[in-house]
């Protein structure tokens, strides 16, 4: 399994990523949380993980917690899948030299 040099991510975990950000589906996202940044959405998430593993709040708090974090977690995926097709690949032709090619013709 090859792995991204600077990211450590494999095609397989990148596709995985990806195929979870398509059952994303944008009535998932409510206005509150489509209008936080992504770094925004990863704090609070961050937040929401360590307050359900120090289960400090009641099981009703928890789930409401969890049902938050999916959403959060929904809309980072949808984010960042956005965010990748946009990056440019850079591959050797079979000269060796390197080509440019959007993130969407990886194949």
């Amino acid at each position: 399994m090859s792995k991204d040099l600077n990211t450590g991510t494999s095609a397989a975990e990148i596709e995985q990523a990806q195929a979870a950000a398509a059952q994303c589906e944008p009535s998932e996202l409510d206005k509150e949380i489509a209008a936080l940044s992504l770094e925004k959405c990863f704090e609070e998430l961050e937040e929401i993980v360590t307050a359900l593993e120090n289960q400090t709040t009641s099981l009703e708090d928890s789930i409401n917690l969890f049902e938050r974090g999916m959403k959060l977690s929904c809309r980072c995926n949808t984010e960042l899948t956005r965010m990748e097709r946009r990056i440019q690949l850079i591959m050797e032709n079979s000269k060796g030299e390197p080509q440019y090619r959007d993130f969407d013709e990886q194949g």
